[in-house]
């Protein structure tokens, strides 16, 4: 089994195999997923993705995870990157399975960071910028604890500005520096910080303990960027912090087309919860980087995971990684296994698009066909989970469906 680059690692299958070198991890801790390893992984061409360890698996593969090694990783889950907080542009993450396999291998470059600095008003989580305002150290109340606070603004090569407030220990390291500083230029250098937004303008801030923070750090990129910087010795401000603005008797089938309310994606969207309404859309299109079937257990009928053999130790990076098949419920290796479909649908109508996920049952009633008969019998030789959307599901596009 070849090595996958990270960019071409999407959630149709779990038998990925990369190698990555860890650039950032840290442990967090959230009252409902509990203790979690969280990393971001670089493969050898620059491409980054977050992964993670979920809290029942930390104990299994934290004496594995260290910053700045190289390891191989085969047989993990890939998802959809989301949330109010994302440490890459990558459009997935990765989560670690009970099955998947943690190797170490030769050492990729020293010099393969990760760091892609760019605009401020493109700013995604790698910034660096000049200090040209900051104000004095505070001690402010958040959520009944008192913490540190300080206020900066960074400017580019561009005199662009960006302001950036500092919480914790970041603000207390960057106050000691700033104190006993000898140069008149004093870069920062942020990774993995945290963006807002408040009325179309952007700040940034550190993250609890994901983000890094340097000065004047030792780097290309930093003597780079001091290079380009305009000529014109402005001299550090200080200033005053800014506080930031904080039915009886109606049949099932009456009950749904008759007594159910009618919205439009628009209307979906601007809900933001659940709730039984009828959606009048048309199918533009089907994502295949989700892939289009999945193999349940023939006898619970609960998606089984794709694993590496047990006996197969892949000795050689290059060679064929024989996998086999197990069944969480069951607690069986190799089940009779059935493909069942599960399709992610783009949709739309004359207010905006969506996707939705329709199953076995609903997606047989679109195609026409069962699973089992274009994807044939998942015990042949050549079966292969795949993202290659055969011609008789395109059939679907274009159709409205209530």
């Amino acid at each position: 089994m070849s090595i996958n680059p990270v960019a071409d690692v999407k959630p149709f299958k779990t038998m990925w195999k990369i190698k990555v070198k860890v650039i950032r991890l840290w442990k967090q801790y959230s009252a409902a997923g509990g203790e979690t390893i969280e990393m971001v992984l670089c493969d050898v061409k620059g491409a980054k993705i977050h992964a993670s360890v979920k809290r029942e698996l930390v104990a299994k593969f934290d004496h594995f995870l260290r910053q700045g090694h190289s390891l191989m990783l085969i047989n993990f889950v890939v998802t959809h990157s989301c949330g109010s907080y994302r440490t890459t542009n990558h459009a997935y993450r990765i989560s670690f399975l009970s099955t998947t396999r943690v190797r170490p291998c030769e050492q990729l470059p020293e010099s393969l960071s990760g760091f892609e600095p760019v605009k401020f008003k493109e700013v995604l989580d790698d910034i660096i910028g000049q200090i040209i305002k900051i104000s004095h150290l505070e001690h402010v109340n958040v959520n009944g604890k008192e913490t540190e606070k300080i206020s900066l603004q960074l400017r580019n090569s561009d005199d662009d500005k960006l302001p950036v407030v500092l919480w914790g220990k970041f603000a207390c390291d960057v106050n000691e520096a700033m104190q006993v500083r000898d140069e008149h230029c004093t870069i920062l250098v942020l990774r993995f910080g945290k963006i807002k937004e408040w009325k179309e303008e952007r700040s940034v801030s550190n993250a609890y303990n994901v983000s890094e923070l340097g000065l004047n750090l030792p780097m290309i990129e930093v003597l780079k960027f001091t290079d380009s910087l305009p000529k014109d010795d402005l001299p550090l401000a200080i200033v005053e912090s800014k506080y930031a603005a904080i039915a009886n008797g109606v049949s099932d089938k009456d009950d749904f087309f008759t007594h159910t309310p009618r919205k439009t994606i628009a209307q979906m969207k601007e809900t933001k919860q659940v709730e039984k309404c009828i959606l009048m859309c048309t199918i533009a299109g089907i994502d295949s980087d989700m892939g289009w079937f999945y193999l349940s257990c023939k006898v619970c009928s609960k998606k089984v995971l794709t694993v590496p053999a047990v006996n197969d130790d892949d000795g050689n990076d290059d060679d064929d990684l024989k996998h086999t098949y197990y069944c969480v419920k069951c607690e069986a290796y190799n089940p009779v296994t059935v493909p069942r479909y599960k399709l992610h649908l783009v949709v739309l109508d004359n207010t905006s698009n969506t996707k939705l996920m329709v199953f076995d049952n609903l997606a047989v009633q679109l195609v026409n066909k069962p699973c089992l008969q274009i994807a044939g019998p998942s015990d042949k030789v050549e079966f292969e989970e795949t993202n290659v959307l055969p011609p008789v599901l395109n059939t679907i596009i274009g159709k409205t469906c209530q």
